[in-house]
């Protein structure tokens, strides 16, 4: 199994508690909470754990990740992690999620424009119910 500093994401061994390149605790890191974790992994250098993570965390509704998932919106080129961030904040139902995504809608171009605009219309059909 293949470790990774929660800081600098180089590889580290299992058995290190202190990261030998950035200094970083390890073993306070393993004290937080999942949530936290997964919020952490947003950073992550790996696409497929920084997809999974995103998704994970709007399955869990997560009201934390509201603004990291923001963040990387802003930051990534992307359009398959855009689109999973979309519908993680979609997921959290939170006004401030909500605001961003119709931000989308005039501010980006293309599939992630048209995600934001179903989000949005299938919220707004699941409200008219």
């Amino acid at each position: 199994m293949t470790f990774f500093c929660p800081v600098c994401w180089k590889e580290i061994k299992g058995i290190d508690t202190i990261c030998l390149f950035c200094g970083a605790d390890i073993s306070a890191y393993e004290k937080k909470d999942f949530e936290e974790k997964l919020i952490n992994a947003l950073r992550h250098t790996e696409r497929e754990a920084v997809q999974r993570a995103v998704y994970i965390l709007g399955r869990r509704k997560s009201i934390k990740a509201v603004q990291p998932l923001v963040k990387l919106f802003k930051q990534t080129n992307n359009t398959l992690l855009k689109i999973g961030i979309l519908n993680a904040l979609n997921e959290t139902g939170v006004p401030e999620a909500r605001e961003f995504i119709v931000k989308v809608i005039d501010s980006d171009v293309g599939i992630t424009k048209r995600m934001a605009k179903e989000i949005i219309n299938r919220e707004s059909i699941n409200h008219a119910e």
